[in-house]
């Protein structure tokens, strides 16, 4: 009887051990095409499964319920560089998107934007914002509730979004989006 209940006492305790094991582990990004240069790391979300992004200025894409339309939960990264005659130091930057009409002007043309606030990560200014999106799929319309970061690090944008199929699953899955873009890290600031 005492070898049975010792041995129900340590399931729990084997079990915490493996769940912690299973810890989000940092996804280093260096040289990818699509990355026009900027190195980073980033830690992957637990319980997200990670593909390489299809379209042109996204790296990749983490997904929750992949095969749910109705409860899908896409996390992405993507690249895209500014044309040079938008060539700004980061003092410009900061100016145009914390004092002047930047945050206005980069989230022009967006659904339903809220919550838009200007934010600085690694030292590089940037913003962030929720909207909703709808895209139509040969019949069928699907509307997203999402939450992007973009950030302007060596005249690029860097962005980080969340998209769910409803603003609850939205809300459950802020922490983990948060969590992620405050991981990231740009090492090539800290060689000089």
């Amino acid at each position: 009887m005492k070898k049975l209940l010792l041995l129900l006492l340590c399931v729990p305790l084997i079990g915490l051990g493996q769940q912690t094991e299973k810890k989000d582990k940092t996804f280093d990004v260096i040289n990818h095409p699509k990355s026009k240069g900027l190195n980073f790391s980033i830690k992957e979300p637990v319980g997200f499964e990670r593909v390489d992004g299809r379209r042109p200025s996204i790296l990749y894409n983490w997904l929750k319920n992949r095969d749910n339309l109705d409860n899908r939960i896409t996390i992405s990264i993507a690249i895209k560089e500014f044309p040079a005659e938008v060539e700004l130091t980061k003092e410009e930057w900061v100016q145009y998107l914390k004092f002047e009409s930047g945050i206005k002007d980069m989230t022009d043309g967006m659904n339903n934007v809220n919550k838009e606030k200007y934010i600085v990560l690694e030292s590089y200014p940037g913003l962030m914002f929720n909207f909703t999106n709808e895209t139509q799929r040969i019949d069928y319309t699907r509307k997203t509730f999402n939450t992007m970061m973009i950030l302007i690090v060596e005249n690029k944008m860097f962005s980080v979004s969340i998209s769910a199929s409803n603003k609850s699953s939205l809300a459950l899955n802020e922490g983990v989006f948060l969590l992620m873009v405050n991981s990231i890290i740009f090492p090539e600031q800290y060689k000089n």
